[in-house]
């Protein structure tokens, strides 16, 4: 059956609309005391009071209209100033009962008087003032739209100037139906609230010595429990809110169209009569034009024929089904059960009428809100508890001692970045594959990255160099910037560092340097001289600047998720390669390096993790990291693996090139897979002292493509290699 054009929307409600604005208003009174208490005032909170206070209106009041509008800024504006007293009050209690003991409900009944002192009054004020500004900006972009698109009050057909032509097809269109939705929405939002409700209230009754470190974690504790009633929620909230999505049965056939796609429109129950009249010639003259095989005039998702429909499973509140893709394959689909007259395939129930509240996400939020809140009593009692027992208050230990080593800034610097990692060198040094060379001093630098590891891991890597020069008769002694119980210093709020040093008698210094980030990601930057070209201090300065100035941009990496961490790296502005992480124990520890590859959503690990081989665009590169004598031995134990295979054929060695000074080997060779040749490059060169990189880096004749010659140029410029049989294989 067609829709009902001119039947008419749900009628405005002023009463429960402004209840549930007002409900609404609740959330962002919860959101602008829990920020405060943490020591913020952000226009988040503002957003959170607008939106929550008009979709609270237009949720129970049936639609949302200028009127509605009105009423939800007015609730905001009070909201605010209650939200504003509760802020002030908290931190005049907190400041009181340094002195005394005096409960919240006293000192928010006494703020009168108090703001009657014009020191008070100015402070109070001016607070509330500037949470008005930020209520303000935060809240525009959703109060415009509310007061110029309201929905309609009058429901009748507007009538076309000129009546359109009729399309030839004709068809049943559904669309979702609020009312029907309501019970669910209901069930979503209604425990969002109690929560915070609860939550809030628990923090105005703590008693006045509950200290701030007992009410962190039940405000963010809280926030994590309404985030995941949201997740645990995310499927309902999407069939609440599918009202741009129409379905149509015409010839025999279900189709789903998507109104975003197919005419910006985001809601149908906001489109005059005229307006949906058009739209649904325009749907039915798409579908006829299909079925008579003329290309789409629309994108491939704005109309999709639901092909031979499947049902997988049916409960109260939904169908999911299966259809057939273009492709061959198939894609599963949930419609909410809030159309009326519509059921997608045989077999399955058709609505009768609204559906019921889902009570799941709270009988899982609960004890999750419960275990949240009793962990901050418990807590509070604990800390309590130790105070009291205490018999005077203990002496505190006075910090470790950490050696200030003044960062020396040069005239000029250099910012590189190395596997997703920025720093600064002195613009003087010369640059060279990792290596960093004062010409004036001869002091030599060399830098790189780990990533997965520990303080232990970057102890490790800290005393390398001890180990290694301990038991030459040369050592003299070694020193660190950090010696105490602690392995590494603060450097900033997100890093810690050290630096070890190991001199010899003979004048030689090695210098270790390592900045950590909480993500566990190592910069490490070693540095060796003699002190008859420079003085120790003034090396030390140089690392200094140079780990002041490290900023990680890379991911978190570790042994549960760095196989999925690949990702285009828009540090070194790629469109096609991407960053990966092989996992090695190099440094004498388990840890992981970066690699680049050409992007691919299926890499291929093998070896534990330690090698991973990617596919993209006519181009497959194998990557891992092998120890040698140099890049030379590397490249041809490589090659001697392929020979035994029998596939390498042995006079189809283009060229062969090693530089030794830096230890760097290449060898163009061929080799049959399935019976087609493959040219392939192999390429070493040394990363770290006594390991290689290996590339191998092959071309796939037939599956190469129009985006192939941009590939291979990121490839050979992160590489430093040109590869011209590589090259003639994308012309």
């Amino acid at each position: 059956m067609n829709l009902e054009w001119e039947q008419e929307k749900p009628r405005e409600n002023v009463i429960t609309g402004t209840v549930g604005a007002f409900l609404g208003s609740l959330i962002g009174v919860a959101c602008i005391v829990l920020l405060y208490k943490l020591g913020y005032l952000s226009m988040v909170s503002g957003v959170v009071m607008a939106v929550c206070s008009i979709k609270g209106y237009a949720l129970l009041g049936g639609k949302l209209t200028k009127k509605g509008a009105v009423i939800s800024c007015l609730l905001m504006l009070v909201m605010t100033y209650i939200a504003n007293k509760l802020c002030f009050a908290l931190t005049v209690m907190e400041a009181v009962s340094e002195t005394e003991k005096v409960g919240f409900f006293r000192v928010y009944q006494n703020l009168g008087r108090l703001l009657e002192d014009s020191e008070f009054s100015r402070i109070f004020w001016g607070e509330l003032v500037m949470l008005y500004l930020f209520t303000l900006a935060g809240s525009a972009s959703t109060l415009i739209p509310a007061f110029r698109n309201p929905e309609k009050r009058s429901a009748r057909p507007e009538t076309a100037a000129e009546p359109e032509e009729e399309p030839a097809l004709q068809g049943e269109f559904y669309a979702l139906d609020k009312d029907w939705m309501k019970p669910l929405r209901l069930s979503i939002c209604v425990p969002a609230l109690i929560f915070l409700a609860v939550i809030l209230l628990v923090m105005l009754i703590s008693s006045p010595e509950m200290d701030a470190l007992a009410s962190i974690p039940i405000g963010i504790g809280g926030a994590l429990t309404i985030l995941l009633t949201v997740v645990v929620m995310v499927q309902n909230i999407n069939l609440c809110n599918s009202f741009h999505i129409l379905f149509v049965r015409a010839e025999g056939r279900l189709w789903q169209v998507d109104l975003q796609k197919f005419c910006f429109v985001p809601d149908w129950h906001t489109q005059t009569q005229g307006r949906r009249e058009a739209i649904r010639r325009d749907i039915l003259r798409e579908i006829h034009s299909r079925l008579a095989g003329e290309a789409p005039a629309y994108g491939p998702k704005a109309l999709v024929e639901l092909q031979d429909l499947q049902a997988v499973k049916e409960d109260k509140w939904s169908w999911t089904v299966t259809y057939e893709k273009e492709n061959g394959g198939r894609k599963k689909l949930k419609i909410g059960k809030g159309y009326p007259n519509f059921c997608p395939a045989p077999g399955l129930e058709q609505p009768q009428g609204p559906v019921p509240c889902r009570w799941t996400a709270a009988v899982i939020a609960l004890p999750l809100a419960a275990a949240v809140l009793g962990s901050g009593v418990y807590y509070h009692l604990q800390v309590r508890q130790a105070v009291s027992d205490a018999p005077e208050k203990p002496v505190e230990e006075a910090p470790a001692e950490i050696k200030r080593i003044p960062a020396r800034v040069p005239e000029t610097f250099t910012e590189f970045e190395m596997s997703e990692v920025w720093f600064r060198m002195d613009g003087a040094f010369q640059y060279g594959r990792r290596i960093f060379l004062d010409k004036e001093t001869g002091t030599r630098y060399r830098a790189y990255v780990q990533y997965g590891v520990d303080e232990s891991d970057a102890w490790d890597t800290l005393t390398n160099g001890l180990s290694e020069h301990r038991t030459s008769a040369l050592y003299d002694r070694f020193d660190a910037v950090y010696l105490e119980d602690g392995l590494l210093a603060p450097l900033d709020e997100t890093s810690k560092y050290n630096i070890v040093s190991v001199y010899l008698t003979d004048g030689q210094v090695y210098h270790t340097a390592s900045v950590l980030s909480e993500d566990g990601v190592l910069f490490t930057l070693e540095a060796e001289h003699n002190t008859g070209g420079q003085s120790p201090e003034n090396v030390l300065s140089n690392l200094m600047y140079t780990l002041e100035s490290v900023r990680f941009a890379g991911p978190a990496v570790t042994e549960e998720n760095y196989r999925s961490q690949i990702h285009i790296s828009e540090v070194r502005d790629c469109a096609y390669m991407a960053a990966a992480y092989l996992k090695t124990d190099l440094f004498g520890h388990d840890a992981f390096v970066d690699v680049y590859v050409p992007y691919s959503e299926t890499p291929v690990y093998s070896a534990d993790g330690r090698a991973i081989r990617t596919e993209a665009h006519g181009l497959r590169v194998y990557v891992t990291i092998l120890p040698g004598e140099n890049a030379k031995d590397v490249i041809e134990a490589r090659h001697q693996e392929l020979a035994a295979t029998g596939q390498v054929y042995e006079e189809g060695v283009i060229d062969e090139e090693y530089r030794e000074d830096l230890d760097a080997a290449c060898k163009l060779t061929t080799y049959q897979e399935d019976g087609k040749d493959r040219p392939a490059v192999l390429y070493a060169d040394r990363k770290w002292e006594g390991y290689y990189l290996l590339r191998e880096i092959t071309g796939l004749p037939e599956l190469v493509d129009e985006e192939y010659p941009a590939l291979l140029e990121e490839l050979e410029g992160i590489v430093g290699l040109k590869m011209p049989v590589l090259e003639e294989l994308g012309k």
